[in-house]
């Protein structure tokens, strides 16, 4: 997979953003950081084509489809530790009971969480 950051966010890269995060003082933002280093790696290990931007809000990691801030959220992806990840997908229009409903799952395990990351992308329909 091809992961970048948004061209709107070019003030750093996600490796850049998420290791000035893992290098904190504070042991939870740290381990958070470590962690969304290691999640990034393997969405980028994967063996898809698909081009993916990534925009940070907070510490979450929103997936977009387009390199431009206003673009879907179609994935957001955040995590505590290596044992507690969060992955939010944008449901698709004529699915969702209102608009802009996300469905929202938790792994406990990276391989789960990079698993539930790619069903995310193929459910929402934002690389279609």
């Amino acid at each position: 997979m091809h992961l970048t950051r948004c061209k709107d966010q070019k003030h750093a890269t996600l490796d850049e953003f998420y290791g000035e995060v893992a290098a904190s003082r504070e042991p939870v933002t740290r381990k958070d950081g470590e962690v969304m280093l290691d999640w990034i790696a393997r969405l980028r290990a994967l063996p898809d084509g698909k081009h993916v931007y990534g925009l940070t809000s907070h510490y979450r990691l929103c997936l977009l489809s387009q390199d431009i801030y206003t673009s879907p959220w179609f994935v957001i992806i955040s995590a505590l530790d290596e044992r507690n990840f969060y992955i939010e997908y944008l449901m698709p229009e004529h699915e969702s009971p209102w608009p802009h409903a996300y469905v929202r799952g938790e792994a406990r395990s990276a391989d789960d969480a990079v698993r539930m990351v790619v069903t995310a992308m193929e459910k929402s329909g934002g690389w279609s």
